[in-house]
């Protein structure tokens, strides 16, 4: 359904004289640096992987991990200590003579203590 050219001659002649488009000078750099935009934002996840963010969080990895580690070996020798002077205190003589009466009382009843 495109026009004939007879059907209106002056259309056509002011169309012929009319200017086409033409690009901007700077059309290619535009275009270039819009190919290269769309590059870096599609590369995504692989750019978290770049050196230049890779290190600092590995850094930062080692360094929560090295500070739990020490934590909890001071928190494990601390309860090792306390383990120590628990036992010490369990092994007072007295304490060991009266736990050795109960054991050996042969005429004690079971059923007293309930």
């Amino acid at each position: 359904m495109g026009m004939n050219r007879d059907e209106d001659p002056q259309l056509w002649d002011l169309l012929s004289r009319s200017k086409g488009p033409t690009p901007s000078p700077f059309f290619a750099r535009n275009v270039v640096r819009g190919v290269r935009s769309q590059s870096e934002m599609g590369q995504g996840l692989l750019a978290w992987f770049s050196p230049r963010r890779l290190v600092p969080a590995l850094s930062a990895t080692a360094v929560v991990a090295i500070t739990a580690f020490t934590f909890q070996m001071l928190h494990h020798q601390a309860r090792s200590s306390q383990r120590g002077f628990a036992s010490a205190e369990i092994q007072d003589s007295e304490l060991v003579a009266d736990l050795d009466v109960l054991v050996n009382d042969d005429d004690s009843d079971d059923t007293l203590l309930l």
